[in-house]
This record gives structure tokens, C-alpha cells and sequence, in this order.
């Protein structure tokens, strides 16, 4: 295939992948889940003033900036599903034109075209457009830092220097894993120093750690977080689970679709590091493109201080840490369909797109949580004085969005509204849980007339078998329950039982 039909097109192929990947990155409509109504919450909370939104995250365990752009952004387009998720759909779309300028940096055109068709069509870069998370906030900070570390290098002004640590001090303030990346850069600069351009590279490590002043005014929340919030949700995995948790992610999930997807893109990735420039075209062995390596090794780097640092200290990991790794994957992959010779490019990108067109169908396609399924069912037979009551308080937060205007809800243990969960001592706390006393206080609780719905699931951790308890000892106080919605944990990542207790004499 000539050269000028072949990037005709690429050209074709990136257009429908932009396109079609900035309408999926507004398109979901199914509930918020857990992570997301929290968000949601927080958000609120930052509306109110600073001091409740470092009061609440005391309790959450997340920094605060992305909560408080949130904030301004509802407050001008509105609090509904739609509008908080339009935040990260918006992010998304920025992160396109910005990863065409970190990739007209090294490349040609047409390898910048290959780049953004890599990033408009990524499963991940989709998926957390549509949620009110604030990975795509890391995205683009992430990318913004990409071109700041480049043109700080070219030349260290004070104006670029300023750009380079007011990056470093949003991403510190936005994730606790940008510690981890901070880290790898500020030991890369260092040695960089050592090694012979000093002056640059010593000014850059200033500028890094000029950034990182700005955590401290922040320091004496986080350092509450870290004595009593952590990950109690879920224990740290093995090392091989951090590798396949993240290649799920950047599949776009579970399901054959996302494995065809990471299957494609290692081989790309290998095929970007594997390869080097020859007199007559590319050959194997390590890139000699230093801006390759130099964002590959930062991205390994600090996936492997963070995984090793979560396994350490006993903390979870989610594909979706992934993130900090996601922009030298994307440049590595572009970079490998650009060694692609002929028209086997564009086959080459064509299925890339393809399939992850396939791989977000599938995912978007599907409700997160069932909590919506059972929101539905209690709103078509519930009245204005019945109790909904969460077991556990994981799966509150996504039912106060959708049911605290009509009833009346309760979240185990605490029977607090659900709005959020406590995660401060969360282990502790339902340790020491008396089930007994929880459900006298429900059965106190519940109106004369009233129906009291348990939404239930059990296997979370740090609960065991506690909800399934609940169930039998609300069965004792207030008479044998009908079951209206079974779990599917198939169907659902947040799946939950619905139970409908008697009408309280």
C-alpha cells in the first residue's frame, strides 16, 4: 500500500475511533455505584466549606482536590447521574488533544495519529470517563506532567519549573499512589544529575519537591487517614493478581472481549520497546527512542513501588491504579503499530478499535450495581414511612442517591443514613458488632404500619456471615420475610438480595 493511502487511512480509522470514543465516554446511564455516590457526597461536602470536606475524607481516605473540582462542577451543571459523570467525560475528552501534543513531541504525524487512535479507543481511558472517579483526573494531570517534564528539560525556566511542581501538587492531592510516581521521577532526576546534566536535572528535582510542599498543608489529614482508614475492604494480592488485575483494566473489564483487547496491546507494547531503528528498517532489540524508555521505566517503576509497597503493608490494589502506567503503554503501543509496515497498520489499528469498541460495549452495556434493580422494586411497592436498611454499608451509599427523598434509609452497622461509609477503624468496628442489638434498634425503629426492607448481601469483608444473621434475627422480631430480588452476582459487580419484612403491628 502507498505511503500517502496508507495514512489516508489511518487517518479514517483515528477520526471514527475520536468520535466514537468521545460519545461513549458520555453514554451510561445505569446507577451510580458505591465509589461514585460517595463522590457525589463529597462533593457536596466540599460545597459546604473546606473544613466539612477535610472532616468527611478524614473518615474516607482520599485527598481532596478532585472532590473540590467536582463541586464546582455540579455547581454549574447540575447534581444528577448524568451531570456528575459529564466531569470525567469532559476530563476524557481533554485527554485526547493533550496526548496528540505528548505525541507530536516525539513522533511524526502520522505516529501521533497512531497514539491518539490508541488513547480515543481505550477501554480504560472509556470506562473512567464514565464514572465519577477521579481517574481521569490522574489522566490528564498525568499527561500534563508528560509535557511539563519535556519542556522543563529543553529548557528549566522558572515559568516552566512553576508549570512542573503546580502538576506534582495536583497529583498529590488527587491520588496517594502520585507518592509512589513522585518518588520514581525524583530519584530518576537525581541520578540524572549525578550522571552529568546537573543543572537541569537538579532544578527539576527542586522544582519536584517545591510541588510536594503543597501535601503539607494536607499532612495532618492524611497522616489520620493512614493510622485509621487503609483498604479494608479488600487485603493486598499477590504479585501475579496486580499484573492481571491491571491487564484486565486496560481491557476494559472482564469477559473474552477485554482479553482479546490486552492480548492486542501487549503485542504492540512489545513491539514499540522490542524494536529499534536499522538502516533497513526496524530490528529487535531495546528502543533506542530515549523518550520511550525514559516513560517506560517511569511507569514500570512505579507500578512495581506501589504493588510492593500494597503487598507490604497489607493495603488493596485495583486494575484501575493502573492509570499511573496507562500513558507509556498508550506511547508504546502507538509506537508499535507505527513500526507496522504497509497497509498492515491499519489492519493492525483497525482491529485494536474494533475490539475495544466490543470490550466497552460490552461493559457500558451492563449496570454496575444491582442496587438500582432494588431501588426500583421497593419504590413500586414501598410507602412514605417504610425502613430501608443496607447490609452492609457498602451498598448504602448507592441507595441513599436513589431512595433518600421517598424513605427512610439505614446502614448496618451504624444505622446511620448511608449518604457514605465510615471507613475509620472499619475493621474494628464491625468486629465487635452485637447482631442482636442492631436488629432490636431496626425493629425500635420501624413505624407502626411500616415495612422494613432489608437490602443484603454477604461475603464482604470484614462481615462474614453478618447480614444473612441480620436477616434471621429481623425474621425473629418482626416475622418471616418474602424474598423480592435474589442476588446476580453474574449480572452485577455490587449484586444484593432484597428481603420485605412484615407490615410492624
Amino acid at each position: 500500500m502507498e505511503e500517502a493511502r496508507r495514512n489516508r487511512w489511518i487517518t479514517v480509522v483515528v477520526v471514527v475511533s475520536v468520535i466514537g470514543g468521545i460519545v461513549l465516554r458520555f453514554l451510561p446511564a445505569s446507577p451510580m455505584w458505591l465509589d461514585e455516590a460517595i463522590s457525589a457526597s463529597l462533593a457536596g461536602e466540599a460545597d459546604r466549606g473546606w473544613s466539612h470536606l477535610a472532616e468527611a475524607l478524614r473518615h474516607d481516605g482520599h485527598p481532596p482536590l478532585y472532590y473540590v473540582l467536582l463541586a464546582l462542577w455540579t455547581n454549574v451543571v447540575g447534581e444528577g447521574d448524568a451531570a456528575v459523570r459529564s466531569f470525567s467525560g469532559a476530563l476524557g475528552v481533554a485527554s485526547l488533544p493533550l496526548v496528540w501534543l505528548v505525541a507530536r513531541r516525539h513522533l511524526d504525524r502520522t505516529g501521533a495519529l497512531l497514539v491518539l487512535g490508541v488513547m480515543a479507543s481505550s477501554p480504560f481511558a472509556i470506562r473512567y470517563s464514565t464514572e465519577a472517579r477521579m481517574y481521569l483526573l490522574i489522566l490528564v494531570l498525568l499527561l500534563l506532567g508528560h509535557l511539563a517534564i519535556v519542556r522543563a528539560w529543553d529548557s528549566p525556566s522558572v515559568g516552566r519549573l512553576a508549570g512542573l511542581s503546580a502538576v506534582v501538587a495536583a497529583l498529590l492531592l488527587t491520588h496517594y499512589w502520585s507518592f509512589f510516581l513522585v518518588a520514581v521521577v525524583g530519584v530518576g532526576l537525581l541520578e540524572s544529575g549525578r550522571r552529568g546534566a546537573r543543572d537541569r536535572a537538579f532544578k527539576m528535582a527542586g522544582a519536584v519537591a517545591a510541588g510536594c510542599v503543597a501535601f503539607i498543608p494536607w499532612l495532618p489529614v492524611f497522616l489520620d487517614q493512614l493510622m485509621h482508614t487503609g483498604t479494608p475492604w479488600s487485603p493486598a494480592p499477590r504479585p501475579t493478581v496486580v499484573v492481571a488485575l491491571t491487564l484486565e483494566a486496560y481491557g476494559g473489564g472482564r469477559g473474552s472481549e477485554a482479553l482479546l483487547v490486552a492480548v492486542v496491546l501487549c503485542v504492540l507494547v512489545v513491539l514499540g520497546l522490542g524494536t529499534r531503528d536499522a538502516s533497513g528498517g526496524a530490528v529487535i532489540g531495546w528502543t533506542d527512542r530515549g523518550w520511550l524508555r525514559v516513560a517506560a521505566g517511569i511507569g514500570v517503576m512505579t507500578m512495581l513501588l506501589g504493588a510492593a509497597v500494597s503487598l507490604a503493608t497489607d493495603t488493596a490494589f485495583q486494575g484501575r491504579y493502573g492509570v499511573f502506567a496507562l500513558v507509556p503503554v498508550v506511547l508504546a503501543a502507538g509506537m508499535g503499530l507505527w513500526r507496522i509496515p504497509g497497509g498492515g497498520v491499519v489492519v493492525a489499528l483497525s482491529l485494536l478499535v474494533l475490539l475495544s469498541g466490543i470490550s466497552v460495549a460490552r461493559e457500558l452495556s451492563r449496570d454496575r450495581t444491582q442496587v438500582g434493580v432494588v431501588a426500583e422494586a421497593i419504590l413500586e411497592d414501598g410507602a412514605g414511612e417504610d425502613l430501608v436498611v443496607f447490609c452492609p454499608d457498602q451498598l448504602a451509599p448507592a441507595g441513599y442517591r436513589l431512595l433518600s427523598e421517598h424513605l427512610t434509609t439505614l446502614a448496618y452497622p451504624m444505622l446511620d443514613d448511608g449518604r457514605r461509609v465510615d471507613w475509620s477503624d472499619y475493621a474494628e468496628r464491625n468486629g465487635a458488632v452485637d447482631v442482636a442489638e442492631v436488629a432490636d434498634a431496626i425493629a425500635e425503629r420501624s413505624d407502626t404500619g411500616s415495612v422494613v426492607w432489608l437490602v443484603w448481601m454477604d461475603g464482604y469483608e470484614t462481615f462474614d456471615a453478618q447480614c444473612g444473621k441480620l436477616r434471621l434475627e429481623l425474621a425473629e422480631r418482626l416475622g418471616h420475610p418474602t424474598k423480592v430480588v435474589r442476588a446476580d452476582g453474574d449480572a452485577f459487580d455490587d449484586a444484593a438480595n432484597l428481603s420485605r419484612f412484615p407490615v410492624a403491628p
